[in-house]
């Protein structure tokens, strides 16, 4: 969102369709948006880390908080959602001594995908376990099978029967 205002506008409506509260992706540069969405009385969960939706300008699917740049960003990041009304933060791909200082520090539950055990609560991505995603199989997660390889046999076996019974 560019503004506050327009971030409350999403939220309402984002409300108004059945959900219970909303979530974003940063830190400091969405305050005033954080700030405002919770004085309209929405529920805010913060997500730092690996921000999927900015993959790309974040580097790829990396670890953060490998260097003490990272880490001090994080905390920051952190401590301000808490302090503008967050009542959660998802931490994706952070180090675990870092989630770990994190969930210590903040006072409001984080969530870890792929950041150790010492967060208060654990997300996994399905296609993470189930192995699905074309080209990327995190590092947090093994799957038994790669649901994908399946798949794509299954599909070829398909199209294979297919062109013998329509050449």
């Amino acid at each position: 969102y560019e503004t506050p205002e327009q971030a409350v506008t999403s939220a309402k409506c984002l409300v108004a369709a059945g959900a219970e509260g909303v979530k974003a992706e940063g830190g400091q540069a969405i305050l005033p948006q954080v700030e405002a969405i919770v004085a309209a009385g929405i529920p805010f969960l913060g997500h730092l880390g690996m921000l999927p939706q900015s993959v790309v300008e974040g580097g790829g699917y990396r670890i953060k908080g490998r260097d003490d740049e990272q880490r001090d960003a994080l905390l920051v990041d952190s401590q301000a959602l808490g302090q503008a009304g967050a009542f959660g933060i998802v931490l994706e791909l952070v180090t675990p001594t870092v989630a770990a200082e994190i969930t210590g520090l903040v006072g409001i539950p984080t969530i870890g995908i792929g950041s150790g055990d010492d967060c208060d609560g654990q997300i996994l991505v399905t296609t993470d376990l189930l192995g699905t995603s074309p080209d990327f199989i995190p590092r947090h997660i093994r799957p038994e099978e790669l649901l994908r390889d399946r798949m794509v046999g299954m599909i070829r076996g398909w199209k294979n029967g297919l062109a013998k019974r329509k050449p």
